[in-house]
């Protein structure tokens, strides 16, 4: 199959484009060029048309339980952990002096 010289110019613009933003694919897009350099083209295939309102058009299904990103699952972490470490320090702090000589035995100091 031959390319007429828009086609080809076309072609050099996503190369160039390609080659720019991205070195490593387009090395890769090279070598698979020099590879299939002596294949066929497959024949055409005939694309069917769906009828109906286009996909951009469609209302999308929203997820009931979206994903979180790493930072955001971060943040929940700290929050979470945070919040547990407040509740410990809390529960601690309003047992008193009897809740630490109950529970710790000869750690804590013996009221005079």
């Amino acid at each position: 199959m031959s390319l007429n010289e828009p086609q080809k110019q076309a072609l050099g613009w996503i190369e160039d484009g390609l080659a720019g933003s991205d070195p490593g694919l387009a090395a890769m897009l090279t070598i698979f060029s020099r590879l299939a350099a002596g294949e066929e083209m497959p024949a055409r295939e005939e694309i069917r048309v769906r009828r109906g309102r286009p996909a951009a058009h469609r209302p999308r299904r929203a997820r009931r339980h979206p994903r979180l990103g790493v930072q955001q699952a971060m943040v929940l972490l700290w929050v979470v952990i945070s919040a547990g470490l407040l509740a410990v320090a809390l529960v601690l702090s309003t047992s008193g002096h009897q809740g630490c000589i109950q529970s710790m035995g000869t750690a804590c100091p013996s009221p005079r």
